[in-house]
């Protein structure tokens, strides 16, 4: 039924612009799929994932579902020390504007060195989805039912 489909359409640019409004503006947002960047300074990359029925351990509260996201801070510094710092730095920053999103969920940032170089915090979170409020297909029959003739 597609008046009862998530509202998926919007959840991810709903995620981004959040994000967008949430991090400092020297920052940049992009999508992962498909590109990454040589960049002077930090990137948060965003990829939806799957579709969840659990977050955190817990069902997901009626009438909504769960889309995870896979958010990706990275620091753009070869420098094992140097990028470590950084992304340190940034992803005390990210934490708690994620936690002020009333619908998002996070609980875990791992810490990842990529093969050129890059040090990355990577976060599976969840975005919660409200189901669509059903539409009537037809209009209301608003005429009573005829009654039976009688024998």
């Amino acid at each position: 039924m597609d008046s009862d489909a998530p509202l998926l359409d919007l959840i991810e640019g709903e995620l981004v612009d959040a994000l967008r409004a949430a991090v400092p503006t020297d920052w940049r947002v992009l999508p992962a799929e498909g590109q990454t960047t040589k960049s002077l300074g930090i990137v948060l990359y965003y990829e939806q994932g799957d579709l969840v029925t659990t977050v955190n351990g817990g069902p997901v509260p009626s009438g909504y579902l769960g889309v995870e996201f896979t958010l990706t801070l990275a620091a753009p510094e070869a420098d094992p020390e140097k990028g470590t710092a950084r992304v340190t730095r940034a992803v005390t920053s990210l934490l708690p504007a994620l936690d002020a999103m009333s619908s998002l969920y996070w609980d875990r940032a791992e810490k990842v060195r990529l093969d050129t170089g890059e040090t990355t915090y990577r976060l599976a979170v969840v975005s919660l989805s409200r189901y669509r409020k059903p539409t009537p297909t037809t209009e209301p029959d608003t005429e009573p039912d005829p009654m039976p003739e009688e024998a």
